[in-house]
């Protein structure tokens, strides 16, 4: 009979999410991983596979955790301007309060991994279209993007293009002004 878990398999992944959004896959060692997790390799190996996988499930915490959330704010009423303004908003003033340069995760893994990974590739398409569906449902509470699918979809991956672009330059560690400017750019275009 197997031995029952002795940590929490979430917390795992938070942490690998955690390490690999800053060190990306080639930055993080398993040594990195271990202190990261607080767990043996027997352990890391037995949960999630090998260290593709272990990055692969950061990805998808990252989806279930960071996305989700903006999900979660863009759903919330409001005009589609005030819902994606949420997100936009949100996301740069957290980053100028915190300091934290991460930017993001999906646009670290679409430029370090999937050009060299087609199970990562395929995990950031994934996300990518989840980005795109959250910004047209955020685009839907007004009735001209409601009315206009094909407006609707073709704004929302302009949106998600300036999103992604915004959290690079949050990585690049742009001035306020200039990451403040280039939201309120973003969102006039609603």
């Amino acid at each position: 009979m197997a031995r029952p878990l002795s940590f929490e398999p979430d917390t795992a992944r938070q942490a690998l999410m955690n390490l690999f959004w800053q060190k990306g896959y080639d930055g993080a060692s398993m040594q990195d991983v271990e202190e990261a997790t607080a767990l043996k390799k027997q352990s890391l190996y037995r949960l999630f596979g090998d260290k593709r996988h272990m990055y692969l499930a950061a990805l998808d915490q990252y989806r279930r955790s960071e996305m989700e959330a903006g999900a979660a704010l863009i759903a919330r009423p409001g005009t589609a301007r005030e819902r994606i303004g949420r997100l936009v908003g949100e996301t740069v003033e957290q980053a100028i309060a915190s300091g934290d340069r991460r930017g993001c995760f999906l646009c670290n893994a679409s430029v370090d991994q999937a050009p060299h990974d087609a199970g990562t590739a395929e995990v950031v398409d994934g996300m990518v279209n989840f980005l795109r569906e959250i910004l047209e449902s955020g685009l839907s509470a007004d009735a001209l993007y409601r009315d206009d699918p094909d407006l609707c979809r073709t704004r929302a991956a302009h949106l998600a293009a300036g999103y992604l672009g915004l959290r690079v330059l949050i990585k690049a560690g742009q001035p306020p002004d200039v990451l403040r400017a280039a939201a309120r750019d973003l969102l006039a275009t609603i």
